[in-house]
């Protein structure tokens, strides 16, 4: 008990370091920015491979960094582009819905800012509901789709909906400790809590005290709403860009464990069954952050999938 305290007392000290900025925040590479209708857009561009340009687009609560794992293998074949999503990282927080529709044409006017005509769409998490909202809204601008641990594919009752809408009002992120992000990273977020995600990890508790993250806070409650509000699962027959889904076979987000509960698996059987064109990897040894808790796995589906299209 007392060696376990004293563990939990050591882990406690990034609450102590100055607060971070945005722009202090790390990144996979040289970081531009762009307007599009107004909104601030961060994004880092990097390669220039024959393969088809790919926009990778993070999860709820993260910004680009979470890609670091991935973005100098994925270059070597293609041309990758790493986006802030707005309300996020170097990215701007305007007072915008911020549900993935919304998403999804702000990402569509950063392709137009970067003369890129289509794209390979590769989500994350929440990435994964905006990518695919893209693809039904804007199938001219998707090559294809890769979907990591992606939201969108779950239903979620009308009472779980409210539920979730009520818990994440906009100040919500504001409140957990160093412990509790700790505890999140650590149980639910990744497999493997390298020194990477330890430095995600740091950069999410000095951030937390800025007017920056304020704004974030408001992005994560109302882009919580969104998803619920603009369910896509209803629509996933209407897809026609190639898909793969990959799945940590350890994922602990998805599905929810509050109100789904099953194994992740289930929701990638259930993601392909829908989906007209899609096949689904089950990668061993890694949870919710499947492309970081086993990038080369991640890779070799990933360029697998893009060779055969």
């Amino acid at each position: 008990m007392v060696y376990a305290l004293a563990s939990l007392a050591f882990a406690a000290r990034y609450h102590e370091l100055p607060p971070m900025e945005p722009h202090e925040l790390p990144a996979p590479g040289d970081v531009h920015t762009v307007e599009v209708d107004g909104v601030v857009v961060a994004y880092v561009d990097l390669g220039e491979g024959s393969g088809p340009p790919l926009l990778l687009v993070h999860g709820l609560g993260s910004w680009m960094d979470f890609w670091a794992h991935n973005v100098e293998a994925l270059a070597q074949d293609h041309r990758v582009l790493v986006v802030d999503l707005p309300g996020y990282g170097r990215s701007g927080r305007p007072d915008a819905p911020y549900h993935p529709p919304w998403y999804a044409e702000v990402l569509v006017g950063l392709l137009d800012a970067l003369a890129v005509d289509e794209a390979v769409w590769v989500g994350h998490s929440m990435g994964g509901q905006v990518s695919l909202t893209a693809a039904l809204e804007h199938p001219e601008r998707v090559a294809a789709l890769v979907l990591a641990a992606p939201a969108g594919i779950e239903s979620f009752s009308a009472g779980a909906s409210a539920w979730m809408k009520a818990y994440w009002y906009e100040s919500r992120a504001l409140e957990p400790g160093e412990q509790a992000l700790r505890a999140t990273f650590s149980q639910q977020v990744f497999r493997h809590l390298d020194a990477h995600a330890e430095s995600l990890l740091e950069a999410r508790v000095r951030m937390t005290g800025t007017e920056a993250f304020a704004g974030t806070s408001v992005a994560v409650s109302r882009n919580i709403a969104g998803m619920l509000d603009h369910p896509v699962a209803h629509r996933l027959d209407e897809v026609e860009a190639p898909t793969l889904v990959v799945f940590g076979a350890d994922d602990r987000m998805i599905p929810s464990p509050v109100f789904t509960g099953g194994r992740s698996r289930a929701i990638g059987e259930l993601a392909v069954r829908s989906l007209p064109h899609a096949e689904l990897v089950v990668i061993e040894d890694a949870g919710h952050a499947v492309h970081h808790d086993q990038p080369e796995a991640f890779h070799q589906a990933l360029r697998g999938f893009l060779e055969a299209l």
